[in-house]
């Protein structure tokens, strides 16, 4: 599985088109191409934001569900301290962010959020050195949903 190292920024335009690429390869539509485009973009931001660093890894699967893509965002920040917060728009994982920091955080809050709607299995796994979040979309949407946010310890 190809890893892409999240170290700033300029990061996440080499993942966004890596989505977008993988996307197209597996065969999404252009608009899912670029809705995986975001969830990319949205777990890589939160590795350097607030995992200190990490690698993205992307690609192409097919299980039980069917043919899709994978997204896995390492890093070695701490764990989420309330992901059931973290996962609201308009919080972090500790609650409600304060309006007033919005600016300087780079942020709204709504990025887990996001990619939870645009994603059909969403979980959170920790690691020795630090987590991982997962998320699928499938070509088709599943029958069963697995949307239970995983616990970090």
């Amino acid at each position: 599985m190809p890893r892409y190292p999240l170290r700033d920024r300029l990061d996440l335009f080499q993942v966004q088109r890596a989505a977008k690429r993988v996307a197209t390869e597996i065969g999404f539509s252009h608009h899912a191409g670029e809705e995986l485009a975001i969830v990319a973009s949205e777990l890589s931001s939160n590795v350097i934001k607030y995992g200190k660093g990490g690698v993205l890894e992307l690609s192409g699967l097919e299980d039980e569900h069917g043919k899709g893509m994978i997204l896995i965002a390492h890093d070695s920040g701490p764990p989420f301290r309330h992901l059931s917060m973290a996962v609201q728009d308009g919080c972090d994982d500790n609650g409600p962010i304060d309006p007033a920091t919005i600016l300087k955080r780079g942020g709204f809050g709504a990025g887990l959020g996001a990619v939870i709607r645009l994603t059909h299995s969403f979980r959170v796994e920790s690691e020795p050195d630090g987590k991982r979040v997962i998320a699928i979309r499938y070509l088709k949407r599943p029958s069963t949903r697995s949307r239970r946010p995983g616990r970090a310890r």
